[in-house]
Parts: C-alpha cells; structure tokens; sequence
C-alpha cells in the first residue's frame, strides 16, 4: 500500500519552514530532498511530468545540503539522498560520471528558489521542459 501523498507533502512543507528559520542547517536540505524524491515517486504513475518536476526541485535541496556541508561533515542522508538523485539525472539524461555534477550545479541554479518557496511544489500539473546538457 502506498503512503498517502499528505505525509510528504507535510514534510515537505515542514524542511521549508525549518529552512526559512535556520537557513545554514544543511540537514533541512536534506529532509526536504527525500520529501520531494517521496511526494515524486508517489505521483510518477499519475503524473510523470509533475513527478520530473518534483526530482528537479529535490536534486537542487539535495545539492544545497551538500553545499552547505563540510566534506569531513557530511552527513549520511545527504550522501544517499544525491546519490539517489545523480543516478536518476544520468539515467534520464544520459550523461556520463564526469557531467552529473556539472547538471546538478546547473538544476541547483535553477531549481533551488522554487524548491525552498514551495509556490509550485504542489501543482499537480507543471509542465517543465527536459533538463538536459
């Protein structure tokens, strides 16, 4: 049985809000790029384009923690979380080891104000075009 998309949608919310009162906390980054990967898995079915669009948003927070993080500091959930993201940005994008870090740069730029404003986080329908290099 599939968790009801409220419980990330909620968590979602929740990293945003603890975003905006500790901005330096890369965990909060990392909390809302599993969010977003969970709410996307739970619409991919539904809503393939929506649920592309929620992994951009994820990889730019995922991207951030680990920006925000001191390489000897970062932490476990960070890691998985752009290990899980880089591998779905090279799978979709076809690109190799070397350019997955330079797309993950270029969605952060993109992505990350919208990921951390959450105004289009839960449109059910946004029709974002094809991150690709």
């Amino acid at each position: 049985m599939k968790a009801p998309i409220t419980e990330p949608a909620d968590t979602a919310r929740a990293a945003q809000a603890a975003i905006r009162k500790e901005p330096a906390l890369p965990e909060n980054y990392a909390t809302l790029a599993g969010a977003l990967r969970m709410l996307a898995q739970s619409l991919r079915e539904r809503n393939p384009q929506g649920s592309d669009h929620l992994l951009h948003l994820a990889c730019a927070a995922a991207w951030e923690a680990k920006r925000q993080s001191a390489p000897e500091l970062i932490s476990g959930r960070t890691k998985q979380e752009v290990k899980i993201l880089i591998a779905w940005l090279r799978t979709r994008n076809h690109v190799a080891p070397e350019a997955s870090e330079s797309l993950m740069d270029r969605i952060h730029s993109e992505y990350l104000v919208r990921a951390l404003d959450g105004s289009d986080l839960f449109d059910d329908s946004p029709a974002e075009p094809r991150v690709s290099d």
